[in-house]
């Protein structure tokens, strides 16, 4: 067992048993790997991804996802991580799947991808259809503030921050341990036009009118009270500026919204909509005007 074995490095993140269950959005952020005591070298340009052997992760996922536990959490865990670069012995790599503080046992080049079937990470279409919606709304954000509601880990609102560099773009979910792995991905990525809020969309931190764009990928639909949450992103959006939302129609819980449903969500909550459909997505795109600013 790896675990006898003497660890070589130790993990830097702000991940946690709680916010590792939301596992896909862990493949972009980016962990510092701090190599003890090792003198050859373990990371080289020649290689781009590596595969690193920790600690296993704590929880458990369902006999549905059983090849996260395969992979993850068994003895140890093996994650395919991409290296960025190194800061003294620490090394920054993107998509490991380990806890903070968790021990690195051995670290190797790996120049193919997941030829054993059943440990494969399992492929998310839902992830491929958030990013095709964002390369799609992304050149229609515009302003000086921008926010990204449900950020999860800022891999969007990095990638908003840094097409839109006169902008302060703005990222808030739920858990601060998420919001902290969000700043060190941002410093990483050597993004400084980002800031990183805890908050629920129900109750945004932010002064009436202060937004001129408001993202919301994949994420209205996880909301128990949908209008509660357009009522107060209403109340921080500027007259004249914009929501851009992208809604899966054939992924949801509990309650299933096609476009027209989304329509009559954003007119009733006061805004000004255009809302189609494209590939199952219903994409919204909503405003107020000086008259129905509050």
């Amino acid at each position: 067992m790896f675990m006898d074995h003497v660890a070589i490095g130790k993990v830097h993140n702000h991940a946690s048993e709680e916010n590792m269950e939301i596992l896909p959005l862990w493949k972009q952020a980016i962990s510092g790997i701090e190599i003890m005591d090792v003198e050859k070298d373990l990371f080289t340009e020649e290689h781009s991804h590596y595969i690193v052997i920790h600690d296993p992760l704590k929880i458990k996922f369902p006999k549905s996802r059983e090849e996260l536990n395969k992979r993850f959490c068994a003895q140890v865990g093996a994650s395919v991580v991409s290296y960025i670069h190194q800061e003294g012995n620490m090394h920054y790599v993107r998509g490991l799947m380990a806890e903070n503080d968790a021990r690195v046992y051995s670290i190797l080049p790996y120049t193919s991808f997941d030829r054993i079937e059943e440990a494969r990470f399992p492929k998310s279409n839902m992830e491929a259809r958030k990013m095709q919606a964002f390369k799609e709304i992304l050149p229609l954000l515009h302003g000086k503030n921008i926010l990204d509601v449900g950020c999860g880990v800022g891999t969007l609102t990095i990638k908003i921050a840094t097409v839109n560099t006169d902008a302060l773009v703005h990222g808030i979910d739920l858990q601060e341990s998420l919001m902290e792995q969000c700043r060190l991905n941002s410093q990483i990525e050597g993004v400084n036009n980002t800031k990183f809020v805890a908050a629920s969309a129900y109750e945004l931190p932010f002064q009436q009118g202060y937004f001129d764009s408001i993202t919301c990928f994949f994420m209205l639909h996880h909301l128990e009270d949908v209008p509660r949450a357009l009522k107060d992103i209403r109340r921080v959006l500027k007259p004249g500026g914009e929501v851009f939302a992208a809604e899966p129609i054939d992924h949801f819980h509990d309650v299933q919204r096609y476009p027209e449903d989304w329509k009559k969500l954003f007119l009733d909550a006061g805004y000004n909509i255009e809302i189609y459909e494209k590939d199952k997505l219903s994409y919204i795109r909503a405003s107020i005007s000086d008259a129905k600013a509050q």
